[in-house]
């Protein structure tokens, strides 16, 4: 393994000038380098944060090419019609927003798994967009007639172009969370809606597991982790009125932080039957979190819509 060179963060809310440690921890996942990283919570939002986060030299380092987001396709049949299940809940959704014709970018698309559902699932009429950093993603998707914009968000060029944008699982990977919401405002229409949904620090896992081994940090690929109340105090900066926001089950959240607490434990030997192809324990957690949307109770994954004011 390698040490990836950091530099240290802050809160997105200038104003808050207290911030204390809250977790530390390592890449339990992929093992792409040997740093040990620290997260640090800010009051009065609440928002979590990486205080040593990779600079953006090292993102080819800790995003490898068998990262999980650029190969759903290879998972067993019966979880990937699991995912493709939960993912059209998604595309009912956007049904909401998006207007006949209307056109949708999905930022940070990863293999585009979710825009193959929307095409399927979604309008005929629709315009499906693709932005992605990892370029052979982004070239398997043009090549099956998506609409691809290469790079940053915030460098691509024009105003008022899209009428719904999707952030899934993406705002928290960002350094720059500033730019990419004045990238979404700019690239959408008035009265365009912005569709996030991302890890909350609300939900019963995080309390469990939030010193050191809880799934959401993702160490260290999750720079900025919300809950509601900062998500939509950072929105509200930025021009956006949150309409929806709404819990939802995270199974993987809840395997990864019992694969990481089982890594620095005895049972270091099993750690390995933690994961989201152990069919049984991923239901039982999903069970534990539809019971907690059920009684009203949050959990550790959050969807929030948002419409850009004029």
């Amino acid at each position: 393994m390698v040490t990836v060179a950091t530099e240290r963060a802050a809160s997105l809310f200038p104003a808050e000038r207290s911030a204390q440690p809250i977790a530390t921890g390592r890449d339990f996942e992929y093992g792409t380098c040997d740093n040990e990283f620290q997260f640090l919570q800010a009051q009065p939002s609440g928002l979590v944060f990486l205080a040593n986060r990779p600079v953006a030299e090292a993102l080819p380092v800790i995003y490898p090419d068998h990262y999980e987001p650029y190969r759903f396709e290879s998972f067993p049949g019966l979880l990937r019609r699991a995912r493709d299940w939960v993912q059209r809940g998604k595309v009912r959704v956007i049904r909401q927003y998006a207007p006949p014709g209307g056109d949708i970018l999905d930022v940070g698309c990863g293999s585009g798994q979710l825009l193959r559902l929307i095409r399927a699932h979604g309008r005929a009429d629709w315009k499906l967009h693709a932005n992605e950093m990892h370029q052979p993603s982004l070239d398997r998707l043009a090549e099956q007639g998506f609409i691809t914009h290469a790079g940053p968000i915030q460098q691509v060029p024009g105003d008022a172009l899209f009428d719904v944008i999707v952030l899934n699982q993406v705002i928290e990977h960002f350094a720059d969370v500033h730019g990419l919401l004045a990238a979404c405002r700019r690239l959408l229409r008035p009265g365009g809606v912005l569709l996030i949904e991302t890890p909350s620090t609300s939900g019963m896992d995080f309390e469990l597991f939030k010193t050191r081994h809880w799934g959401g940090y993702h160490v260290p690929r999750h720079f900025y982790l919300f809950n509601a109340h900062s998500l939509g105090q950072l929105l509200a900066e930025h021009g956006f009125a949150v309409k929806n926001t709404q819990y939802l089950a995270s199974p993987a959240f809840w395997t990864q932080s019992l694969h990481h607490r089982a890594m620095e434990s005895r049972l270091a030997r099993w750690a390995a039957w933690f994961h989201l192809k152990n069919l049984p324990l991923t239901a039982l957690v999903t069970l534990i979190d539809l019971v907690r949307i059920a009684l009203g109770l949050k959990t550790s994954n959050m969807r929030v819509a948002a419409r850009r004011e004029p």
